[in-house]
């Protein structure tokens, strides 16, 4: 899945950002539990995708590559079947809502529907919920 968030837009900070800041909003953004009803399995890959969004944009490197790649017109984060969800999550989190509600909304419908019950169905039709708030 292709969600329509940058790593900075994710974190929460500007794209001038050095690795200071970014390792701060990274913390802010880690401690900042999002919801209480969320599975615990769908909070650690939230805060393994916030971890891999820190490392990426501290990296010089990794870094220059990525914003090379954002000017030449990507897009967003492709992001696993597994971590479909809590990305979801950020995406709600960092102001994009609607975004959130459309995608977490799909997931819930058929072919791909999670199991009656499942983990995956709270936790989705939680985001699609807070979306809408």
């Amino acid at each position: 899945m292709e969600l329509p968030i940058d790593h900075f837009r994710l974190l929460g900070v500007s794209p001038s950002a050095g690795a200071e800041e970014v390792l701060r909003f990274f913390q802010l953004r880690l401690d900042r539990i999002p919801h209480p009803a969320f599975t615990p399995e769908v909070m650690a890959q939230r805060s393994e995708l916030l971890r891999r969004s820190a490392d990426l944009l501290c990296d010089q490197k990794m870094r220059e590559d990525y914003e090379s790649a954002l000017l030449k017109g990507a897009s967003g984060l492709e992001l696993s079947f597994n971590r479909e969800v809590a990305g979801l999550i950020l995406l709600w989190e960092g102001g994009v809502a609607l975004e959130a509600f459309k995608l977490a909304r799909k997931a819930l419908k058929p072919p791909q529907t999670p199991a009656l019950g499942s983990g995956r169905e709270a936790d989705l039709a939680l985001v699609a919920a807070l979306s809408c708030k």
